[in-house]
């Protein structure tokens, strides 16, 4: 990581962040009550370094509907259901909200008082109880603040790798990140990994593409990585959204993510397969030529009676014939 990320944290990069919340044991937002107090790895972000659960900042109970999430947050809406928060639903219920969400102060919305940057779950949860959300209010820039959301999910199991892409391109797009190097840097991941993740996201920016995916957050990354790969190639863009144009129009017909790339991947081989043709064509005054081509494009000729030197001219004007059928 860079000097100029670490400036981010006191001097503390994420590895050691990382570090010292393995050694905890943290694993989700909620905690199990534990005698002393955990902290989550973007707490020791903020704060730079580790500290007792006393010392940390006050915490606000606010409406949660007053909270709205921070733009570049990296869950879809897809995610805001009951069946998909039951788990802080049920913890909310029995033990209370044990870690706050983090959120900006905003100003000039009527309908809102905060953003939050990460705790959008704990939010839906919040609100699903008619209960107050646990907040702490930061200052943090726009990169700060990106960086600290992925240290907080960075081990989150439920947060697939495509919502991570989508979040990470939305953050190059407003320019948060100067380079694709310095996102990487920022957040710990390789560059091959930034380029990779990010030229799958861009797939999705293809409005004919994106309207196949109800839930974007399970589309695979390595298959749109190869799809972001195949539309860069020569005529190949316009064969691949005419098919997504087909796969629409089919409405009744459900398929996994997967197997809408699936097809799509494989769309440039359907359109550059040929009709089967079978002809026959005189050759003289009784001789006889039988011509086939199959689906790759590969041409036969027979001649179920041989061949002579005088069906010679026949046979020219009969392949003239061929030439032009064949196109």
């Amino acid at each position: 990581m860079s000097s100029g990320s670490k400036k981010l944290f006191g001097g503390l990069n994420l590895s050691d962040i990382a570090g010292q919340v393995r050694e905890q044991g943290e694993g989700s937002p909620l905690l199990k009550s534990t005698a002393q107090p955990m902290l989550a790895a973007a707490e020791l972000a903020l704060k730079g370094r580790t500290m007792p659960a006393l010392e940390r900042e006050n915490i606000l109970s606010v409406d949660p509907r007053r909270c709205r999430p921070w733009k570049y947050h990296n869950r879809t809406e897809a995610w805001y259901t009951k069946q998909r928060c039951q788990d802080l639903i049920e913890s909310l219920t029995k033990d209370g909200q044990l870690e706050p969400a983090l959120a900006r102060k905003i100003n000039g919305d009527p309908n809102f008082d905060y953003e939050l940057i990460y705790g959008m779950r704990r939010r839906f949860a919040a609100e699903f109880t008619n209960s107050k959300l646990k907040i702490r209010v930061t200052d943090a820039d726009d990169t700060k603040a990106a960086v600290l959301m992925h240290i907080e999910n960075a081990d989150r199991q439920d947060i697939t790798p495509m919502e991570r892409a989508l979040s990470f391109l939305s953050q190059m797009d407003a320019n948060i990140f100067s380079t694709q190097d310095a996102l990487a840097d920022a957040v710990g991941y390789s560059k091959a990994q930034i380029a990779k993740m990010l030229r799958a996201a861009e797939v999705l920016k293809q409005g004919t593409i994106a309207q196949l995916f109800a839930d974007k957050s399970a589309v695979p990354v390595e298959q749109a990585y190869k799809l972001a790969a195949l539309l860069e190639r020569p005529g190949a863009k316009e064969v691949v959204l005419q098919s997504a144009s087909n796969l629409l129009r089919k409405k009744d017909v459900v398929r996994t993510p997967s197997a809408v790339l699936k097809t799509l991947l494989s769309s440039l081989d359907r359109s550059q397969r040929l009709e089967p043709l079978r002809r026959e064509y005189n050759i003289g005054a009784s001789g006889r030529m039988v011509v086939a081509r199959n689906p790759k494009g590969k041409v036969t000729f027979a001649f179920p009676k041989g061949l002579r030197e005088s069906d010679r001219e026949g046979l020219i004007v009969a392949l003239d014939k061929v030439l032009k059928d064949l196109g």
